[in-house]
C-alpha cells in the first residue's frame, strides 16, 4: 500500500460491495477510508496498512467523495465529516497555494521552519502542555466536583503559559475575574468537559458550552461574549480538533479564498461549524506540507490575513 496516501481513490480487495473509497487519513499503521456506497453511519472505515488490502482505483475525481471534509485523529480514528463550504459567487482573491507561498515567504522552511516553530508554534504548544499538566483526563470534572473556581483559575494559568499570550491582557483579566462563582464555574467546567470528551462536537454540546460561558459574570462591568474568549479554551485543550477564532483574521482569510463562513458576531454553533469545516479543509491541505494540527492552520490563516 506504499502508493496509497491521503487523497487516493481505492477499493477494498475483500469488500468489493463497498464500492469506491477515498483515503482521508493516514498514520504509520492505519488509514481512514470513506466509501461512497455505504450508509452514512457506516461509510468511514479505519483499516490496517496491509499489503493488498486496498487497491488503488484509476479515477481522477469523484463528486461525492471530493465534497467531504473529514477529520480524524493521529491514529486514523474517525472524528467528523461535513460537506466542503460552498463558494457562493464570492470573488476568490487567492488560493490555498497562494496562501502557502505567502507563508513560505515569511518562514522559508514552511511548517518545519525553526524560526516558525520557536517564534509562533512553541507558544501554542506551551499552553497545550500546561493544559495537559493541569487539566488532562478527568481533571475538569474533578475540579467541577471539588473546587470549580480553582478549576477556572487553572484554565487561566494554562492560557497564560507562554511569553506571547493567545488572549489580550484585557481578555485574560476578564476571564480570570469571571471565575468568581462556584455555581457558574461548575456549569462551565462540565459543559467544556462534555464538549472535549465527545467523539465530535455537536450543536447541542456547543450551544450548552456557549450558554455556560455566557453565564460567567466578571466582577467588573460585563463585556459581550467574544469569539476569541469562547474558542480559546477548546483550542488550547485540543489543538488537533478546535481552532481559535479572531474574527477579523478568520473572515479576511476565508473571504479571500471564497469560503462563506456564515459568520455572525454572536457566537453560535452554526458559525463555528462552518469555521471548523473551513479549518479542516486547510488542515487537509497543510498536512502533506508539514503541517500537524490546527496550530499550523491558524498560522496559515493569520499570515494570509496580514
Amino acid at each position: 500500500m506504499n502508493a496509497i496516501r491521503v487523497g487516493s481513490y481505492v477499493t477494498h480487495s475483500q469488500r468489493p460491495a463497498w464500492g469506491l473509497g477515498k483515503v482521508f487519513g493516514q498514520s504509520a499503521a492505519h488509514v481512514l477510508v470513506g466509501f461512497a456506497d455505504l450508509p452514512e453511519e457506516e461509510r468511514f472505515k479505519r483499516l490496517e496498512m496491509r499489503i493488498g488490502l486496498l487497491q488503488r482505483a484509476t479515477v481522477g475525481a469523484h463528486a461525492q467523495l471530493d465534497s467531504w471534509n473529514v477529520q480524524c485523529d493521529s491514529t486514523c480514528h474517525y472524528i467528523a465529516a461535513a460537506e466542503k463550504p460552498k463558494r457562493h459567487g464570492k470573488t476568490v482573491r487567492w488560493t490555498r497555494t497562494d496562501a502557502m507561498e505567502q507563508f513560505v515567504n515569511k518562514f522559508s522552511g514552511g511548517f518545519p521552519d525553526a524560526w516558525y516553530r520557536s517564534s509562533s508554534r512553541a507558544d501554542h504548544v506551551a499552553r497545550h502542555d500546561k493544559w495537559n499538566e493541569l487539566l488532562s483526563g478527568a481533571r475538569l470534572r474533578q475540579f467541577a466536583d471539588t473546587d470549580p473556581v480553582a478549576g477556572g483559575q487553572a484554565i487561566v494559568s494554562a492560557l497564560s503559559a507562554s511569553t506571547r499570550s493567545l488572549l489580550t491582557a484585557g481578555e485574560l483579566t476578564q476571564l480570570r475575574d469571571s471565575f468568581n462563582s462556584n455555581v457558574a464555574s461548575r456549569f462551565l467546567l462540565i459543559a467544556l468537559a462534555d464538549l472535549l470528551d465527545a467523539d465530535r462536537p455537536t450543536a447541542e454540546l456547543y450551544d450548552r458550552y456557549v450558554a455556560a460561558f455566557a453565564a460567567l459574570k466578571p466582577a467588573a462591568r460585563k463585556r459581550p461574549l467574544s469569539w476569541s474568549l469562547l474558542t480559546a479554551l477548546p483550542f488550547v485543550a485540543q489543538p488537533s480538533r478546535h481552532i481559535h477564532v479572531r474574527p477579523p483574521q478568520m473572515r479576511k482569510a476565508a473571504a479571500g479564498m471564497g469560503f462563506d463562513l456564515q459568520f455572525h458576531e454572536k457566537p453560535s454553533w452554526k458559525t463555528y461549524e462552518s469555521i471548523l469545516v473551513y479549518a479542516a479543509d486547510l488542515l487537509a491541505f497543510v498536512t502533506p506540507r508539514g503541517g500537524i494540527d490546527m496550530i499550523d492552520v491558524l498560522a496559515l490563516i493569520n499570515t494570509t490575513a496580514e
